[in-house]
């Protein structure tokens, strides 16, 4: 019966610390001759002023910005490959792809 208890309380913890889990997403897409890259975490919670770098594949930083108000930044698309990261803190850090992005 003990063993019992002690299982359903360590249960009912793990359900508990699940629900706090935040994971970051991205997405990015083209708008004109833009690209426009949204961060947010898996709660609706926006990412405003967390840090982003647009990167070549030869590691030449395009671009290094924040998210405004509405998590959204944008930038003309490089010449060149490149990824997208955005580091809302330890952790929290999206990496896209140009392959990724929708309309390249």
């Amino acid at each position: 019966m003990r063993l019992m208890v002690i299982l359903l309380l360590l249960l009912d913890s793990t359900a508990t610390w699940a629900h706090e889990v935040h994971i970051p997403i991205g997405k990015c897409w083209v708008e004109a001759r833009d690209i426009i890259c949204e961060g947010g975490e898996s709660d609706g919670h926006p990412l405003p002023d967390a840090l982003v770098e647009v990167i070549g594949y030869d590691e030449k930083t395009f671009l290094s910005g924040k998210l405004d108000d509405h998590s959204r930044i944008s930038f003309k698309r490089p010449q060149c490959e490149f990824y997208i990261l955005i580091d809302a803190g330890p952790g929290q850090v999206i990496e896209i792809d140009w392959k990724d992005i929708k309309g390249i």
